[in-house]
């Protein structure tokens, strides 16, 4: 199987809310709003990077080929959650409303088989697929009043503590444990190896979500 192509969201947006940040820093005031959503965004993004695997609510356009030795019984998804299927065509064909209806469908895991009392295996073909994937961070639900998006706690709190080092890090490297002192000593950081600059802690926590 051959993914071939896939569109999705191209803003970027905080993973997390800025209230939990500030709250987090301890911070009542707004004077430091844009510098605290443009460090969640970055955040955000290396969360995202991190991840590397698309995760964010959106209708996403999929192709792939399969080809007549694969004898594939599962497409696998490259955004998930699945919510749903707008449409799905085989060498140009539509699938009816009907056959996508019988497809079985792992949601979580973005898989689809064919029925099995149909065909085991999925016909050779250029597949394109549309469809609704993804988490919707808390910043962009819709319920201004709630705010809780679908995306899990555990990401957004990665990113606080992501912010969160940026922050405190000011100009610095988030990663410098300490700088020398002029003409006595040198710099030291705290090595944190395959990160993307975030801390371990936050790393540790977004490694289920990799691919």
């Amino acid at each position: 199987m051959i993914s071939l192509a896939l569109d999705g969201p191209a803003d970027a947006v905080p993973l997390a809310l800025l209230a939990d940040l500030k709250a987090d820093l301890g911070l009542t005031d707004d004077s430091s709003n844009t510098r605290l959503t443009r460090l969640l965004l970055d955040a955000s993004s290396m969360a995202l990077a991190y991840i590397g695997q698309p995760i964010l609510s959106c209708l996403w356009t999929e192709e792939i080929q399969i080809e007549r030795a694969d004898r594939l019984r599962q497409i696998v998804l490259s955004a998930r959650p699945l919510l749903s299927i707008q449409s799905l065509k085989r060498n140009g064909a539509d699938w009816t409303a009907e056959q996508i209806s019988g497809l079985v469908i792992d949601r979580k895991a973005g898989l689809l088989s064919c029925p099995p009392e149909v065909r085991h295996h999925w016909h050779p073909g250029h597949y394109v697929l549309t469809y609704q994937a993804g988490y919707v961070p808390p910043s962009m639900a819709e319920d201004s009043t709630v705010q809780t998006g679908t995306l899990p706690p555990v990401i957004s709190r990665a990113v606080i503590l992501t912010a969160s080092a940026l922050w405190a890090a000011g100009d610095r490297d988030p990663n410098l444990k300490s700088e020398s002192v002029q003409g006595v000593g040198s710099t030291s950081w705290a090595t944190v190896s395959g990160t993307g600059g975030m801390p371990q802690s936050a790393a540790d926590m977004l490694k289920q979500f990799r691919e």
